[in-house]
């Protein structure tokens, strides 16, 4: 029995017509499912701006089968084992997490508990085989979002991945950086003294961004996906990273030289 449950060669698209894997076809109703080659997602800029997610599943076929199917509506990197995502986890910044358990080098759970500790505040969805009341249990007490036994339907993982997302965000009404007082959707920061000092938007999605993750690096790259709009240019991310030092404290972003920046921590 298959762990995912389509019909078969075809899938429900957004606009709620059937249409065929869409490596093999394109839905012919639906703007949403455009005809796209796993090439063209690297240099879409459109595709830049979808959210992105990590996905970690041993099982071949499942694996190229949901990767593909999620690619519709997510960048997606999909990874065999433990140690493949840790080291993606390393080099980038994702808005979602989907993990299986029984993974060659280990159980899911322990990178959830890893990242968890580590600070990552990343949502994290179980996807596993292992269904007993005990094992939800163990998975949410790791620190997973959710948890979602196979066999799965794909339509409900879907949903699932959109909940994380959204609760996601509705929770980051506020973050401290040091002293600073962060609030994204206001898009302004407060000072040790308690004064507003206005950000533009990408100012804000910059700094959130980097809050997001206090001990990753991001890349100028990484930080152009997450918080500037398509066709902008990678220098813009220097230029930002000016302004936003300008307003609030120099060390409120760290440069680390050859690799990027990261979240301070000022005290001023």
């Amino acid at each position: 029995m298959s762990d995912i449950t389509v019909e078969t060669g075809l899938f429900r698209c957004a606009a709620g017509q059937m249409r065929p894997m869409w490596r093999h076809g394109r839905c012919e109703r639906c703007g949403k499912c455009r005809e796209r080659t796993m090439g063209d997602y690297a240099t879409d800029p459109e595709r830049l701006m979808l959210p992105s997610v990590l996905f970690i599943e041993d099982d071949p076929n499942l694996g190229a089968m949901t990767a593909e199917m999620l690619g519709v509506d997510y960048r997606i990197d999909w990874v065999q084992t433990i140690t493949e995502a840790q080291r993606r986890l390393n080099e980038d910044r994702y808005d979602a997490l989907v993990v299986d358990r029984r993974l060659p080098d280990g159980d899911g759970l322990d990178l959830v508990r890893r990242i968890r500790g580590g600070g990552i505040a990343t949502p994290a969805l179980i996807l596993t085989a292992l269904a007993e009341v005990d094992d939800i249990v163990d998975g949410l007490d790791a620190g997973a979002n959710d948890y979602l036994t196979k066999p799965f339907h794909f339509v409900e993982l879907e949903a699932r991945l959109r909940a994380l997302l959204r609760g996601f965000h509705a929770q980051v009404a506020s973050v401290m950086i040091g002293d600073w007082l962060l609030k994204p959707e206001s898009n302004v920061i407060e000072d040790p003294d308690g004064r507003t000092v206005p950000l533009t938007d990408v100012e804000s999605k910059l700094l959130a961004t980097l809050a997001s993750a206090p001990d990753h690096v991001f890349g100028r790259e990484e930080l152009l996906r997450n918080a500037f709009s398509a066709g902008s240019d990678i220098g813009a991310v220097d230029v930002y990273v000016s302004y936003v030092r300008g307003k609030t404290t120099r060390g409120i972003i760290s440069t680390v030289r050859g690799r990027g920046y990261r979240i301070g921590s000022p005290r001023d």
